[in-house]
This record gives structure tokens, C-alpha cells and sequence, in this order.
């Protein structure tokens, strides 16, 4: 076969893949967000932990299964201080979580995850917090509270730092109001968070603790 005739059937068959992804689209991608969506949180768990990032969502969310009986104590994360003169001017993943509470009109009382690192720059850094205190106090079951598109993942590195030490992990993930698995390719945001998973989760299912592939600061 010359090749201008393999040229033009590469041609040909770049412009199928793309017909057929154009009319399969609207089935494809909701498919593809799907997979990254995990939901296997149930009542009469020890814990609900709030990780550190999308606060706006989470934090409702882990309030939500609180006030439902998922578990009696709530937990954020400790995150790593930032550098800027300015930080003291935000609040605190714990004084947030306090400010929707009481927006919320919820008597719930929060505690943060100390530590082992000086702050978590990773999810990986969140479940060995969480693991920590769990062997402390002997919990048997956590449920771990972040944005939808996360939980797959979330869900991942907790499994593996908590592996062999008895305390089973679930995940609850939070709606947000930008996009959901239904038309997460029509926004900047939905694009930017699941071309981040599609790009994190392979790394995550290759190491078993925070790669040190790039710094994370």
C-alpha cells in the first residue's frame, strides 16, 4: 500500500472516531464521569471525614450525613500553612466547617485531624492522618466526604494506606452547583477537574503513597 493511500485511510479513519464520538458524545462522557464517582457510604460509621479542597461542597455534604445518622463525629483535615502574609486574613478548614454549621443551624461539633506532616498537601497525607487516629481510638469504619469526581480516587489512596488494619473506609461524594456527570464538558471548571483525574488516578493506582514525581505545595 503507497503512502498517500495509507495517508487517506488514516484520514478516513480519524474523521469516523470523530463523527462517531461527536453523535456518541452525549452517552460517552456522562459514562466516563460516572467512573470516577464512588457512593458506598452507609449509617453507624465512626467518623465522617471532611477533606481539605472543595469546602463549599463538602462541608454541607458531611453536615448532611451527620445530621442523618452516618456517624456521630465529624472530622476536617489539618492542611498545610500557607506562606503568605495574607493567610491569617482566611479561615481555617476548621472555622469553616464551624460557619456552616452554625448557618446551617446544626449543633455539630468539629475537630481537626492532627497532623503527622506539619499539613496535608495530598490525599495520600489525609489518610494516613485519618489512620492514625483511627488506631488510636479503634475505630472500625470511616466515611470519607469530597467532591463527587474525587471519591474514586480519594477512595484509592485511603484503601491503600488503610490496608491490613482492620477499619474499613467509604466514600460520600458532594454535588457541586458548576457542572455534574451529566455536563461536566460544557464548563472550564468540569473540564479542568476531570482532565486533573483522568491524569491523577493512574498515578494513584501506581504508587502506594504520594509520588514525588512533583512537588505539592
Amino acid at each position: 500500500m503507497s503512502i498517500v493511500r495509507k495517508l487517506f485511510w488514516a484520514i478516513v479513519t480519524l474523521f469516523a472516531v470523530l463523527v462517531l464520538l461527536f453523535f456518541l458524545h452525549p452517552y460517552l462522557l456522562p459514562a466516563y464521569a460516572h467512573f470516577f464517582s464512588v457512593h458506598n457510604a452507609t449509617k453507624g460509621a465512626d467518623a465522617l471525614i471532611c477533606l481539605s479542597g472543595g469546602r463549599i461542597s463538602r462541608t454541607p455534604e458531611t453536615l448532611r450525613l451527620w445530621n442523618q445518622g452516618y456517624a456521630p463525629r465529624l472530622f476536617v483535615t489539618a492542611e498545610k500553612p500557607k506562606n503568605s502574609e495574607f493567610a491569617k486574613l482566611e479561615m481555617s478548614h476548621l472555622q469553616y466547617a464551624q460557619a456552616v454549621s452554625k448557618w446551617m443551624k446544626f449543633d455539630a461539633n468539629w475537630s481537626v485531624l492532627p497532623s503527622l506532616t506539619g499539613g496535608a498537601t495530598s490525599t495520600f497525607d489525609e489518610a494516613e492522618d485519618a489512620l492514625a487516629r483511627g488506631l488510636k481510638e479503634g475505630w472500625k469504619r470511616i466515611i470519607i466526604v469530597t467532591d463527587e469526581f474525587h471519591t474514586r480516587r480519594a477512595l484509592l489512596a485511603f484503601e491503600k494506606v488503610f490496608n491490613g488494619s482492620g477499619i474499613k473506609v467509604e466514600a460520600a461524594g458532594a454535588v457541586n452547583e458548576v457542572f455534574d456527570a451529566s455536563n461536566w464538558w460544557k464548563t472550564d471548571f468540569g473540564i479542568l477537574c476531570f482532565l486533573g483525574e483522568s491524569v491523577k488516578y493512574p498515578i494513584y493506582l501506581l504508587w502506594d503513597e504520594e509520588p514525588k514525581l512533583v512537588g505539592n505545595y
